[in-house]
């Protein structure tokens, strides 16, 4: 397990250091300056412009759903997992600044809170978030061995 923490903390910082466009200010917040400079950089001629752009992102579960194939029936738990990631973000303009209205998320989660039944544990999850904070996705959860549905609070930064 620490050899895979090390790996994507790896590949995290080898792809900040080539630092292209989408790349650009990845460790600092989307402000309208940076949003601009990004737009110009890349070309954007439109009304309202639109920009991708890669960004950490820090996620807290609210909910986190899990099949039980023993008892066939779905199991919750709330605020149990928090972690980060990188996000692919959707920005647009609203009120004269940057708005992340959508976009997707590859997050690492510690299991914060162990159970009677569990330890604490790693899981990986992909999500998708949409208005800024609202994340919804699946994962898997390395110490119990299962997938789970997650719905969470994520920010970008």
């Amino acid at each position: 397990m620490k050899k895979l923490i090390v790996l994507l903390a790896f590949i995290a910082f080898a792809v900040t250091a080539i630092a292209q466009s989408p790349w650009d200010g990845f460790f600092r917040p989307m402000s309208i300056q940076h949003f601009d400079k990004m737009v110009a950089h890349k070309g954007i001629k439109a009304d309202v412009p639109r920009l991708w752009a890669f960004r950490p992102a820090v996620e807290i579960s609210a909910m986190k759903l899990s099949y039980n194939k023993d008892s066939k029936q779905w199991s919750s738990s709330s605020f149990t997992s928090v972690g980060m990631g990188i996000g692919y973000q959707h920005y647009i303009y609203v009120d004269e600044s940057p708005y992340n209205n959508f976009g997707f998320n590859i997050l690492m989660l510690y299991n914060a809170v162990p159970t009677e039944t569990a330890e604490a544990g790693i899981s990986l999850a992909g999500t998708v978030s949409a208005l800024k904070f609202i994340d919804i996705g699946i994962g898997y959860d390395f110490q119990m061995k299962k997938a789970f549905g997650l719905m969470g609070i994520k920010y970008n930064f």
